[in-house]
């Protein structure tokens, strides 16, 4: 099970920021973990510093009274921090290190100038550079309430890594009350004719058919608990499969590692997780192959 007891939400006060806000207070409240609030302003090296807010100023900027009716909002330990920093993804990173946080919950675009704060190539860097596992939500994607009817889309590459993966995912697919989705992209090995080789790999249809037997013995040992367990398997480019898959399925979330392994079994570069947390419709939970776990090792799900 997911252990997770800080969360980083950046804030620049877009929509997009706010959406992120939302999903970042309802993972407080399910998992009873704090939560930091933090504007980064760019500033030179010497100007850096932490301003401290406290609770009922936090609540007061986000239009929400200290006595609301949502006993969530209440429940959460809230933290508001101003960082001084000389570049937004640097005072994000910074941060999370500093107060070990498990978790960050930050929006794909975000507004220039010399408040600037997210998103877009700080997004990128983030999910990039940040070991901990980062949701990234974009400013059209659905709240936390608008999942529990959507899929979790769960691209997989077959590697050791998966498990790592499958664990988080299964656990943040509970806490929305949604179906579990596991998705292989077989992208067939092709030898370019400027080798002169005139080498073929194997068709599309015996990879596809493996690929079949594989997700069915995975979903077989993630089933049996009260999130229902599919899966599905498309053929051609890593990234167009996802997102195609994703938009087929209509899926409310993404769970996808930040790298995979190269070969005939290839999926899950850095690259196609950059491409796809950029592009994707819905919310994006990005776990690191190599990066911070929230579960323990004993708990990943078993290998298929």
């Amino acid at each position: 099970m997911i252990q997770l007891d800080r969360i980083l939400c950046p804030t620049d006060g877009t929509d997009c920021a706010e959406q992120a806000r939302r999903h970042a207070f309802f993972l407080a409240d399910a998992w009873d973990a704090e939560l930091h609030l933090v504007h980064v302003e760019e500033r030179k090296p010497q100007l850096a510093d932490v301003i401290d807010v406290t609770e009922a100023d936090i609540l007061e900027d986000l239009h929400l009274p200290s006595a609301s009716p949502n006993a969530a909002l209440d429940t959460v330990r809230v933290k508001e921090r101003t960082v001084g920093h000389p570049s937004a993804a640097g005072g994000i990173r910074a941060y999370a290190e500093e107060r070990d946080v498990d978790l960050i919950v930050m929006g794909t675009h975000g507004r220039r100038g010399v408040e600037r704060l997210v998103m877009g190539s700080v997004a990128q860097e983030v999910v990039r550079r940040a070991p901990q596992p980062v949701l990234t939500v974009g400013g059209d994607g659905p709240g936390p309430g608008a999942l529990a009817d959507r899929p979790a889309l769960v691209p997989v590459d077959f590697s050791s890594h998966q498990k790592r993966l499958l664990a988080h995912a299964h656990d943040v697919a509970a806490v929305y009350e949604m179906e579990l989705v596991l998705l292989h992209v077989v992208e067939p090995l092709r030898v370019p004719d400027a080798y002169g080789m005139n080498v073929a790999g194997p068709g599309e249809e015996p990879l596809v058919n493996r690929a079949e037997v594989i997700l069915a013995n995975m979903v077989e040992d993630l089933g049996g608990g009260e999130t229902t367990v599919s899966h599905t398997v498309r053929a051609g480019h890593p990234v167009a499969g996802i997102l195609d898959a994703a938009d087929d399925l209509e899926a409310g979330l993404l769970a996808i590692a930040s790298h995979g392994r190269s070969g005939l079994e290839r999926m899950l570069m850095g690259s196609v997780s950059e491409t796809v947390v950029r592009r994707a419709r819905c919310p994006v939970f990005t776990v690191k192959s190599f990066g911070r776990s929230l579960v323990p090792s004993e708990d990943e799900a078993p290998s298929a």
